[in-house]
């Protein structure tokens, strides 16, 4: 038996930080062709944590290697009519945007289908159907609204965000 599990699938990766980056990263090493759009400027994480001046972060590169990256301006037209041609060609598209992000920069999911009728759309949020669905979420939202800042901290202060990242 030769090549991999998702050899010949292609993710359209447009997700930043840590949870989107962290699930196609795991699309990668089972062997999908992972293109991360970025926008100008780079994933933040690219700067984060820098310990080599000039150099990706190593949490950057922890989170984003075994994939290919280019960087895209959705707000341009030619930023969208290239961000159509890729949409063509893709399995699956992964974002992790704010709640709407995404409708705003012209792509529904009504248009995106229309792109592609076959692709797989995954959107990562924080928060799913109910009060604060269209809320933003981060790493120490989760925490906190997950209950695990309860167990932190010092017994006369405030609750506060763990060292690890469990959100």
């Amino acid at each position: 038996m030769s090549g991999t599990a998702l050899e010949g699938v292609r993710v359209l990766d447009m997700t930043h930080v840590q949870s989107g980056p962290s699930a196609t990263q795991l699309l990668a090493w089972l062997g999908a062709d992972v293109v991360k759009v970025e926008a100008p400027g780079g994933d933040i994480t690219r700067r984060q944590l820098r310990d080599v001046p000039d150099a990706d972060s190593l949490y950057f590169t922890m989170l984003n290697c075994n994939k290919r990256s280019i960087t895209l301006n959705t707000k341009t037209d030619r930023g969208r009519e290239i961000l159509t041609a890729l949409l063509r060609d893709a399995d699956v598209l992964v974002e992790n945007f704010a709640p709407g992000a995404v409708d705003r920069m012209g792509f529904t999911w009504e248009r995106i289908r229309e792109i592609n009728p076959r692709i797989v759309y995954a959107s990562i949020k924080g928060f799913g159907d109910g009060p604060y669905t269209n809320f933003k979420a981060y790493e120490v939202v989760a925490q906190a609204m997950g209950g695990s800042m309860a167990t932190t901290g010092f017994e006369d202060g405030p609750p506060l965000a763990t060292g690890a990242q469990i959100g």
